[in-house]
């Protein structure tokens, strides 16, 4: 397990040292001072400049070396080539934390700079926020780290949401949105650089806040994998969720002609893939993070993905109800019972199905919508109830807003709002259900996307987190290190993935015995390393039917891989049998630097190579994992027998991949794995792989 950094002396100091403090309360290095003085902060603070002799009321002292006292943290403001004597002194003095808000390091093409203060603060044991980071905020404990223009106001009233951004502007600035929203944060975390404490860190610190709801991580890059993977695992035990911004996903140019996985497993796959895998919750935009924010504040959680529409306008209902299926939410037609309750309190020209479209008359009969509510919160088969409200105003809306803070304090089921209306009507409205804690939206689709956020996250919660068990000695080790299809598939064939019979030949004589033993019809490719795709090279004969077939196209093979390759180390001709039925698919690894190895799943030919139907997944995996891709792809009717087909055999293709992603993690060698085609046969007779193709790592 990664290492857990107690960043408590961080996040409480009771003493902080300000380096390069300003009599300028508006600069960058004058507004930590003041934004120390504005939240109340209780501890020592000891201004650090060699102009002065006091700032603000307070001591200033001219260097950290001068200090009465060792801080817990020192944030540093001065200019870059300040930092390095700075850290000097601050080892010295055992300062165990510094936020540096510097720029003009390695993302100023000083790496070197950058470098030196990583030693520094290694040798003393200094464990750093930053560089060019805008710090942090514990607004618990009323502890700003930060000059960010965002804190100006008054003291936030701390909440139940916690965001560390690697970018210091975006992340204060999107926090700065959030909370005008009416998102209450309990920590903001800016990370910089990090050259030494980076969001996965502050993330595994934070979860152990039990008032913690929702983690929103903003992320540019991640050096371990592991590590982050294990703060997604222990914040499920937690039942805290995790929110990713991730950007820089897009493709990346690789070499992708070796082997269809590398072309499949791009950085977007393989975030996408980790996304899904292990119930993160991935984000796009500053308005996801309002609205996670605003559902995820709520104590209250889904139990499933029915959703009653409580609508004053027709329109608005159909309109969220065709978003809430978008995101796989379900809006089912109440029961007899449901709809009986809810009759009497609207116009017969309403509709009490689900959307239930109250129609703006409903504010006619005082308990028309207070009715209509507990009829939907009281049924069954509800998990969650979405309120659309239109322009309604005056004391009718007064009573709606009373009738609507009333039923969500009286449920357990999740309600949120949405309340089309302009600042002019409703501004009240609004601000009396925030501040009830009813979570408000005046965008159908945010809403809908919110409600989806607590449904997908229910399921999270009820799949179990396995440890899957890896066992085995490498064999991959044993083979050569320029490996064609026949080594290839001996390494599948050792670790029980079943493989077309076979044999290398290496002689027209020997490839004759060999047919007849395996039996007609055959195969013959030409083995060589250098020869790789031999279908491009013409090296490949099928369907061979007898003695004479082979013996026209043995030599014609062999001729072939010399015109292709005259360099090319020939190794044999491998005769294989020939697979008579089965629906082609493929099944491929690809160790990414960061997660480690992926593994692949998709239906061969046009599906892979065209149509790119391929489920992910990091290895390795069990059975019902690996079912559970195959049951994604878009050609998963071909396996399931569409249009009365046979059915294929699902569970041995379901077993390969789970073999395959196991093998993956204890070949500490292998890099890419393309084994394509492996034919499916027909329901219990299981499946061969036909073709492979393996690719070591590279020595570094």
């Amino acid at each position: 397990m990664p290492s857990f950094v107690d960043l408590n002396r961080l996040f409480k100091p009771k003493k902080i040292a300000i380096v390069g403090a300003s009599s300028n309360m508006e600069s960058i290095s004058g507004r930590p001072l003041k934004l120390l003085n504005r939240y109340n902060y209780r501890g020592d603070i000891f201004p650090v400049n060699p102009k002065y002799d006091s700032l603000h009321g307070f001591k200033c002292y001219p260097d950290i070396r001068s200090l009465p006292a060792s801080p817990d943290v020192a944030i540093i403001g001065v200019r870059a080539g300040l930092v390095p004597d700075i850290l000097e002194q601050c080892g010295e003095k055992k300062v165990p934390f510094a936020v540096i808000f510097s720029s003009g390091f390695a993302e100023a093409d000083d790496p070197q700079l950058q470098d030196k203060i990583i030693y520094i603060a290694n040798k003393w044991n200094i464990h750093l926020v930053g560089p060019n980071c805008q710090g942090l905020v514990n607004f618990v404990d009323g502890v700003p780290l930060s000059f960010s223009a965002s804190l100006d106001a008054e003291p936030l009233e701390p909440g139940h949401i916690a965001y560390v951004s690697q970018s210091g502007a975006f992340g204060f600035a999107s926090f700065a949105l959030g909370a005008d929203s009416g998102v209450k944060f309990r920590y903001v975390v800016t990370t910089g650089n990090q050259v030494d404490l980076d969001v996965v860190d502050f993330g595994r610190f934070i979860i152990e806040d039990r008032e913690v709801k929702l983690l929103i991580l903003y992320m540019e890059g991640l050096k371990d994998g592991s590590k982050f993977l294990d703060l997604v695992q222990q914040a499920k035990k937690r039942e805290i969720p995790i929110a990713v911004l991730k950007v820089g996903k897009s493709e990346v140019a690789k070499e992708a002609a070796k082997s269809h996985t590398a072309a499949l497993t791009g950085d977007r796959e393989v975030w996408d893939a980790v996304f899904k895998q292990y119930g993160v919750i991935s984000i796009s935009d500053v308005e996801d993070i309002i609205d996670l924010g605003t559902i995820f504040s709520s104590p209250k959680r889904a139990t499933g993905k029915k959703v009653a529409v409580l609508t004053t306008s027709g329109g608005a209902g159909i309109i969220m109800t065709d978003l809430l299926d978008d995101y796989g939410l379900n809006v089912p037609v109440l029961d007899e019972n449901t709809q009986e309750k809810i009759k009497p309190y609207i116009p017969p020209f309403g509709s009490s199905s689900n959307p239930i479209d109250m129609t703006a008359q409903v504010i006619n009969d005082p308990k028309g919508f207070p009715g209509c509510l507990d009829a939907v919160l009281e049924c069954p088969d509800i998990d969650m109830v979405t309120v659309i409200i239109s322009m309604i105003t005056g004391k009718s809306g007064e009573q709606m807003v009373q009738d609507l803070i009333a039923a969500s304090q009286g449920t357990k089921k999740p309600i949120n709002c949405t309340w089309l209306i302009d600042r002019k009507h409703g501004e009240v409205f609004l601000k009396q259900l925030k501040a009830a804690g009813v979570p408000l939206f005046q965008s159908l689709r945010r809403s809908a996307f919110a409600l989806s956020a607590l449904a997908n996250w229910h399921e999270v919660m009820l799949k179990p987190t396995k440890d899957i068990e890896v066992r085995g000695e490498p064999f991959l080790s044993k083979l050569p290190l320029m490996m064609t299809e026949y080594d290839s598939k001996k390494l599948l064939e050792h670790w029980g993935v079943p493989v077309t019979n076979e044999r290398l030949c290496f002689s027209l004589e020997e490839a004759i015995e060999a047919s007849e033993e395996i039996g007609y019809p055959v195969a013959l490719k030409v083995m060589s390393p250098q020869i790789l795709h031999k279908t491009e090279a013409g090296v490949i004969a099928l369907n061979l039917q007898n003695e004479e077939q082979i013996r026209n196209a043995y030599g014609r093979i062999l001729e072939k891989a010399r015109k292709f390759n005259a360099e090319a180390n020939i190794e044999g001709v491998l005769v294989q049998e020939m697979v008579g039925s089965g629906l082609e698919c493929m099944i491929g690894v690809k160790r990414d630097p960061i997660f480690g190895p992926f593994v692949a799943v998709g239906l061969g030919g046009i599906y892979v190579e065209v149509l790119r139907d391929v489920s992910l997944r990091r290895a390795p995996i069990d059975e019902n994992t690996a079912m559970e891709m195959i049951e994604e792809l878009k050609g998963y009717p071909l396996l399931a027998g569409a249009r009365g087909q046979k059915r294929k055999d699902i569970n041995a293709l379901a077993k390969a991949v789970s073999l395959i992603s196991r093998m993956a993690c204890i070949e500490s060698e292998l890099n890419e794995l393309d084994a394509n085609p492996v034919f499916v046969l027909d329901e219990g007779k299981g499946v061969l792989v036909a073709d492979a193709l393996i690719l070591r790592k590279e020595k570094e």
